[in-house]
């Protein structure tokens, strides 16, 4: 999935948490933050989707997504450019 900053991410579930739905709660979160962090920023974002609280980590360092609600958590790392 896309990112906000353009970077692309892969999201990866946490237990509890059905893939399909972890990857609905990251691209809300990412549209909710659009225009907020390009892909040089040092700077992370934080915002709270669905009851989920999501930070997306500064993209000039490759930081990734996660997301948290309770005792569950969703992540979404940083795909490499090859």
């Amino acid at each position: 999935m896309t990112a906000a900053s353009g970077l692309t991410l892969q999201v990866l579930n946490g237990p509890g948490v059905s893939c399909p739905d972890a990857t609905v709660i990251v691209g809300s979160f990412h549209k909710r933050i659009a225009g907020r962090q390009s892909a040089g920023s040092d700077e992370p974002v934080s915002e709270t989707v669905d009851g989920w609280l999501c930070v997306s980590g500064a993209p000039a360092a490759q930081g990734g997504t996660s997301c948290s609600k309770g005792e569950q958590n969703v992540f979404a790392a940083v795909v490499p450019v090859e």
